[in-house]
């Protein structure tokens, strides 16, 4: 989404007095240029250290129903580190029952490791110029393989 300078005047403004302490009138539009675009990076990432840097009319609205005493519920546009760390450590956390397709058991790595050291034997016994079984370092599945 493309944000344009006349459509965050007033919240670059005061962001350019309050946060880089630059008057607006002084600056180039080179200077002026760089930062907004200095601005619009922190918008984009969210790092803008306040949020009526983000919609300076709600801002405002709100302010105004606070000086006059109205109750105004939180507003529901906040981060909640709590919820991203819960759902973090849910997603982490182990399914109740384990998928036989993406782990091993026991056995089925002895078998591999069994044949690795078959392989790694069988490259020292070819070394050595000795004869080696065809099917050393071979690991079958059950199934027979016709000539």
């Amino acid at each position: 989404m493309y944000i344009s300078i006349f459509s965050k005047a007033s919240e670059f403004q005061t962001w350019l007095v309050e946060e880089r302490k630059i008057n607006p009138e002084t600056i180039s539009k080179d200077q002026n240029k760089k930062e907004f675009a200095r601005f619009i990076e922190d918008f984009n990432t969210a790092t803008l250290p306040h949020e009526k840097y983000y919609n300076m009319e709600a801002y405002e609205r709100r302010m105004v129903a606070l000086r006059s005493g109205e109750f105004l519920p939180p507003t529901d546009d906040y981060y909640d580190p709590s919820a991203d760390m819960k759902a973090l450590s849910n997603a982490h956390k182990k399914k109740g029952g384990t998928d036989s397709s993406s782990y091993l058991s026991k056995e089925h790595l002895m078998e591999l490791r069994k044949v690795q050291n078959e392989r790694v034997e069988a490259g020292k016994m070819k070394l050595l110029g000795m004869d080696i079984k065809q099917n050393m370092g071979v690991r079958m599945d059950g199934t027979v393989f016709d000539d």
